[in-house]
């Protein structure tokens, strides 16, 4: 479903595969699945040293840290995750009859959804004709009239994934009213003894319609393909609906999706101040929450920031403390150094300076900006230049950086650190 949005690529080598995506827009590796890890993990070394890339794994689970744990040639191991991305994993059998105390609350809501409006029909997709399918998705986005960035790129994915639905030999259902229209659909796919659900969408207007979908969709696995052990729901996503509805559902497990992060400098941050004739820089502070909202969400600064929050996918619950949040998270799995920048004598702050992008080889990106009220006095460059000395001096790192051939000022505030020009493309000139 992702295919696109992630970037993915794929390499075999030695009967061993190995997927390579983006992450924070940074490149991002599946651990290697096959019979010759080692083998790739050198070759994996050797391609993220030509291409000057990160070397970071995605969806490493609990099993396979012991590996990065226990190999002496991995230096810096930084590993974590984000709990929004971790998946919710529920007994199969449970589901089928949803019995006992602890899912009365699923009960009476199908018992209210058959009370409304009858018994509704189940049909498997295959059966259906898809253009139903669809003019259902397009009255369910009727009801969603205010998606996050993430809902929009969902919401086409469930459409793109219900026209190739028989490309892909997935299993799905529909529920069809007494007038045999389509409220709801279901797709997943079965591996091993679990359901993966990718697809669950329904129409709000009718009450008790989830849990009466998840409900018909399970039932449907065990009579056409027999029981099985699990059901894997996926993520929340950082939803908080979505994970209230969800851990009511009782889940027996949940699978952690680990990040690990080779060579992250962040490991040897030990976080002192950086001091200037104007400005500091220091840690994020939970008082910065509200000025750093203040700074991502002022489009017209960060139109050369490269950044549009209203396009974020990893904003999935909109509040004071997103960004601030999401830098905390981007910090813990390695991929930036994140510092605020603060006026001299004062400790509000004023903007930001970031580390980011670090290659297995000692790269670094290096990027700064300030809040539109405090430009013009030479607090970004001077900003720019203590985070240059420090990731060079204190962290080892070769530092390089790029803004938009627009952005005068920021190419100024660059070249003042005594960076060169290195090349340049149609949209951005490149330092190191």
């Amino acid at each position: 479903m992702w295919q696109i949005e992630l970037n993915i690529h794929y390499a075999i080598s030695k009967d061993t595969l190995v997927l390579r995506f983006d992450l924070d827009d940074q490149a991002t590796f599946s651990y290697p699945y096959g019979e010759h890890q080692k083998e790739v993990l050198d070759e994996l070394i050797e391609y993220v040293k030509e291409n000057k890339m990160p070397l970071r794994f995605y969806g490493v689970n609990e099993e396979q840290l012991s590996t990065f744990n226990n190999c002496s040639f991995f230096q810096d191991v930084n590993m974590s995750y984000d709990e929004r991305w971790s998946d919710y994993v529920y007994d199969f059998k449970d589901v089928l009859t949803f019995s006992g105390k602890k899912y009365s609350g699923q009960r009476n809501h199908i018992n209210k959804f058959r009370s409304l409006y009858g018994e509704a029909r189940v049909c498997d997709i295959d059966d259906i004709d898809v253009e139903k399918v669809l003019a259902m998705l397009r009255e369910y986005q009727l009801e969603h009239p205010n998606p996050n960035a993430l809902e929009k790129e969902e919401y086409a994915l469930s459409v793109k994934i219900i026209n190739d639905y028989k490309k892909l030999k997935q299993c799905g259902i529909v529920l069809l009213n007494d007038g045999e229209e389509v409220i709801g659909v279901a797709v997943g796919e079965i591996l091993h003894d679990t359901l993966y659900i990718h697809v669950e969408k329904a129409l709000k207007s009718y009450r008790g319609i989830y849990p009466t979908l998840y409900q018909s969709f399970v039932r449907h696995v065990n009579e056409k393909y027999g029981p099985l052990s699990y059901i894997n729901r996926e993520d929340d996503s950082g939803d908080e609906g979505l994970r209230i509805s969800k851990n009511q559902y009782q889940p027996i497990a949940r699978i952690h999706k680990y990040v690990i992060h080779i060579n992250s400098p962040i490991k040897r941050v030990d976080w002192h101040i950086l001091k200037g004739d104007k400005v500091y820089l220091t840690r994020f502070m939970n008082k910065d929450i509200p000025t750093y909202h203040a700074l991502n969400i002022d489009n017209e600064n960060n139109k050369y920031w490269g950044y549009d929050y209203t396009n974020d996918l990893s904003i999935t619950e909109f509040n004071d403390h997103v960004f601030y949040d999401n830098a905390i998270a981007d910090m813990a799995i390695g991929s930036s150094i994140n510092f605020a920048v603060r006026e001299k004598g004062k400790e509000e702050m004023i903007g930001e300076v970031i580390l980011w992008n670090f290659t297995y080889d000692g790269d670094t990106e290096l990027g700064c900006r300030i809040m539109k009220e405090y430009q013009g006095r030479g607090y970004g460059k001077e900003a720019f230049l203590l985070a240059y000395r420090y990731a060079k001096e204190e962290l080892g790192l070769c530092v390089y950086a790029r803004c938009y051939k627009e952005n005068k000022p920021s190419k100024e505030m660059i070249e003042s650190s005594g960076m060169i020009l290195d090349r340049e493309d149609d949209s951005f000139y490149y330092f190191k």
